[in-house]
C-alpha cells in the first residue's frame, strides 16, 4: 500500500500546476452552470415580452441592497487580489489582514443578500408571486450558495495566512481560492446586470 502514499509529482511546482488546472476545469463547470441559468432567465424574460405573465402590478423592482452587496463582493475580490500580491512579496502581515478583510466582506455580501430577500418578502413578493420573483430568488440563491461554499475555503485560507504559511515560493492555496472568488465576482456582475435589465 506504500504506492498509495507516494506523491505522484516530483516537484512542488508540478503539483501546483496540476491543482490550478483542476481548479480551472472546475470553474469552467461553474461558469457553464451559471451561463445556462442566465440563458434560461433571458428566454423566460423574452417570453414575457411576447405576452406571458412576468411581473405583477405593484411588484417592486430590484432591492437597492443589491448595489451594496455588489460593492462588498467586488471589495472582497480586491482584498484577495491584494493578499496574493502580498504573499508574492513575502509581506505576510499584509497578506493575513487582506485575507481577513476579504472573508468578512464575503460574509457581508451574504448578509446583504439576505437583507435583499427580506426586503422583497416584506413587500409580499414571494417566490410564487410571478416569474420575475421566482427568477430573482432562484438565481440569487444559486450564487449565494456558491459564495457560502467559497467562504469555507476562504476561512481555511484565512487560517493559513494568519499562521504565516504563505510565502513567495509557496502560496498556491491562496491562488486557488482567489481563482474561485474572482470567478464568483465576474458571475455576479453578469447575473446582476441580467436581473437589472430583466426587471425593466
Amino acid at each position: 500500500m506504500a504506492f498509495l502514499r507516494r506523491d505522484p509529482f516530483e516537484k512542488a511546482s508540478d503539483r501546483d500546476k496540476a491543482a490550478r488546472l483542476g481548479m480551472a476545469v472546475f470553474l469552467i463547470v461553474v461558469v457553464v452552470l451559471f451561463v445556462a441559468a442566465i440563458l434560461g432567465f433571458v428566454v423566460v424574460r423574452l417570453d414575457a415580452v411576447r405576452g406571458a405573465a412576468w411581473r405583477g402590478e405593484g411588484v417592486p423592482g430590484l432591492p437597492k441592497t443589491l448595489l451594496l452587496s455588489t460593492a462588498a463582493l467586488i471589495a472582497s475580490g480586491a482584498m484577495l487580489h491584494r493578499a496574493v500580491r502580498a504573499a508574492c512579496r513575502g509581506a505576510q502581515a499584509i497578506c493575513a489582514t487582506s485575507v481577513s478583510a476579504a472573508y468578512w466582506l464575503g460574509v457581508l455580501f451574504v448578509l446583504l443578500q439576505g437583507a435583499a430577500w427580506w426586503s422583497m418578502w416584506r413587500q409580499h413578493v414571494t417566490i410564487t408571486e410571478s416569474l420575475y420573483a421566482w427568477t430573482f430568488y432562484v438565481l440569487t440563491a444559486l450564487h449565494v450558495l456558491h459564495v457560502i461554499g467559497g467562504l469555507y475555503g476562504l476561512g481555511l485560507t484565512h487560517r493559513s495566512a494568519r499562521a504565516h504559511r504563505y510565502s513567495p515560493v509557496s502560496h498556491n492555496g491562496l491562488v486557488l481560492c482567489a481563482m474561485y472568488w474572482h470567478t464568483l465576482d465576474a458571475i455576479w456582475l453578469v447575473l446582476y446586470a441580467a436581473l437589472w435589465v430583466g426587471a425593466r
